[in-house]
């Protein structure tokens, strides 16, 4: 099973936080084909480095490239619409970014590894929470 690494693990990686690095270095054992990411968690680590001195950002940004990125397709805005309505029928609203970052493991049939107790609302999904 492919994992798929939430945002919030990618700054610990980036920051080098161990208790994270260490959890997904045992994760890796049971999972080794290589963590992916999705575009949104890329969008997001990308924003969240914007501000920093040229070499910093550089250094910050050779974290993701370490990383495939999943993209979406017909089939992933088919999928979204169909858990945006599912959830919101229930009365539970999700950031429509987690609610991409979701379907896109969906999608792919991959498990998410996440820091964010909200993605335990979405059924659908296989989730790791750290």
């Amino acid at each position: 099973m492919t994992l798929v690494l939430d945002t919030s693990l990618i700054i610990d990686i980036e920051q080098r936080k161990q208790s994270t690095i260490t959890q997904l270095h045992r994760l890796s054992t049971l999972h080794p084909l290589p963590a992916k990411i999705t575009f949104i968690t890329e969008f997001e680590f990308h924003y969240g480095v914007r501000q920093r001195t040229p070499a910093n950002k550089e250094q910050a940004i050779a974290v993701l490239h370490k990383f495939s990125v999943l993209h979406t397709s017909h089939k992933t805005a088919e999928l979204l619409s169909e858990l945006k309505h599912a959830h919101e029928k229930k009365g539970v609203t999700l950031p429509l970014a987690d609610l991409l970052i979701a379907t896109l493991a969906i999608e792919n049939d991959m498990t998410l590894v996440t820091k964010d107790k909200d993605f335990q609302k979405i059924e659908e999904l296989k989730s790791i929470i750290l």
